[in-house]
């Protein structure tokens, strides 16, 4: 899965547990990521801020329907290698 996908599936999880405005949040700092310039500080700013809700006290404190935690925290751990892997 690439970086794309995991964080559409990230998204996709969220608005079925009713979080739509962090869904928006990672839908939108991942346009900067995928469009701009590798060293755009903009882009820059967006990797770093996905990269810190990679954390068991953000994204991981979230409850979410129908996924243990171990998937849910599975899926963030995967999305922030490779979210590290573009940096």
């Amino acid at each position: 899965m690439n970086l794309e996908n995991i964080s559409d599936k990230i998204c996709s999880v969220l608005i079925t547990s009713a979080y739509v405005d962090e869904a928006k949040e990672i839908k939108g700092l991942m346009i900067n990521i995928l469009t701009l310039e590798k060293h755009n500080p903009i882009r820059v700013s967006a990797l770093e801020s996905l990269i810190s809700r990679c954390h068991p006290k953000w994204l991981g404190d979230y409850y979410i329907n129908n996924v243990s935690y171990k998937e849910w925290t599975d899926l963030i751990t995967k999305f922030k290698n490779k979210l590290i892997k573009e940096r």
